[in-house]
């Protein structure tokens, strides 16, 4: 205990937390995914073993400490496996926007010279054979989600279940704190953070945030952004928080709904989407209700004992019509909120937090830049 309180004090790398985590708290649950109407809980330990078929699929193949790997999916708990074998392996890990059309993917692909690919699905995969032979570094594509190609025959392509059973049990690779780690994608240019610079973001919004272990969040945006890896999956992680993935996109609402998370990452976006919802509701709903709604939005912007009385009643239902009963902590980060939008969330006794600065901006991986992680944590 004394060891893994030491990691998690000052962690050099992410692997670092999930080593510290998976001995501690193996049998815990640290993810759920939704999975035809049922919510299937993966352990600290399940975690572990997923993580560890992933980085000995890549030793295996030759993937070498400062190589890069990208993921082209949606949110899913695979990504998430792979993005943390890909660091255990000593990578560089890159997410790739999942609507990103062929030429951006192989723009993303031969900047970062990528060695590995994995496709979420068929779709994702035509971007890739689009463009693979304008990426000479690329060498394997891993595809998670078979369905529809049992007859597709490619000699460097593989299924992500054959790609992970292929690999061999390696001995867990040493990550140092200057090492490259992620890849971040903004618009035409590459950044990337070394595992020490990872920590310390993670420890910057921590120490504005209260989070406890056993938190529930839900992850709703993209893997490839930093609000949803670093700020979402990592910094989960570390604090123990349990990461909970949606059925499909469809479902976001219903899932927010039923889950009633106590922790929220989003964005500007899907706050906009909450309120719209619970204004359409309003506009359809009785005169009473509307009167009621209204009304108690107006008394708790004032504050005061009668607006801790109208959130407390009122205004309690509507977060729990729109999944945010058992609220505690909520962050934001990109574009602010407008401000009506951040009146509507204060009313509702919900304290925003804006996370998103200089420290999530990354640093621009240039060659220049490039080399010098590599050396300082290779030697090459």
């Amino acid at each position: 205990m004394e060891e893994e309180a030491a990691v998690a004090l000052n962690p050099a790398s992410i692997p670092a937390i999930l080593a510290a985590h998976v001995t501690a708290h193996g049998s815990e649950i640290v993810l759920r995914k939704k999975d035809r109407g049922i919510w299937k809980a993966i352990t600290w330990a399940e975690l572990g073993t997923h993580v560890r078929e992933v980085s000995s699929g890549l030793t295996k193949m030759g993937f070498r400490p400062g190589d890069v790997a990208c993921v082209l999916a949606e949110t899913r708990p695979e990504w998430a496996y792979i993005d943390l074998g890909i660091l255990a392996a000593a990578g560089i890990s890159g997410g790739i926007q999942p609507d990103s059309d062929a030429e951006k993917v192989g723009q993303v692909l031969r900047d970062s010279r990528c060695r590995v690919l994995f496709v979420e699905n068929e779709e994702q995969l035509d971007k890739a054979l689009l463009i693979r032979d304008r990426c000479p570094a690329l060498q394997r594509i891993v595809i998670i989600d078979m369905k529809g190609l049992r007859d597709f025959n490619d000699p460097i392509c593989v299924g992500l279940a054959s790609f992970v059973t292929s690999g061999l049990e390696t001995a867990p690779v040493s990550v140092a704190a200057e090492q490259p780690a992620v890849l971040l994608v903004r618009g035409s240019d590459l950044q990337t953070l070394s595992h020490g610079e990872t920590m310390n973001l993670i420890a910057e919004v921590r120490g504005k945030l209260s989070l406890r272990p056993n938190d529930e969040r839900l992850a709703l945006l993209p893997m490839s952004e930093v609000m949803e890896r670093i700020l979402g999956l990592y910094l989960s992680l570390e604090a123990r928080v349990i990461s909970n993935y949606l059925e499909n996109p469809d479902t976001a609402i219903e899932n927010l709904q039923e889950l009633q998370p106590t922790v929220l990452a989003i964005d500007a976006r899907i706050w906009q989407m909450l309120r719209d919802r619970i204004e359409a509701a309003a506009v359809n709903a009785t005169r009473l209700q509307r009167m009621l709604y209204r009304g108690a939005i107006e008394i708790a912007a004032r504050r005061g004992p009668m607006g801790w009385l109208a959130r407390a009643t009122v205004l309690h239902a509507v977060k729990r019509e729109i999944g945010l009963g058992r609220l505690r902590v909520a962050y934001a980060g990109g574009v602010r909120l407008l401000p009506e939008i951040e009146r509507w969330t204060t009313a509702l006794g919900i304290n925003i937090r804006h996370v998103d600065g200089k420290a999530t901006q990354g640093i621009a991986l240039d060659e220049q830049r490039y080399q010098a992680l590599k050396e300082a944590a290779y030697g090459t």
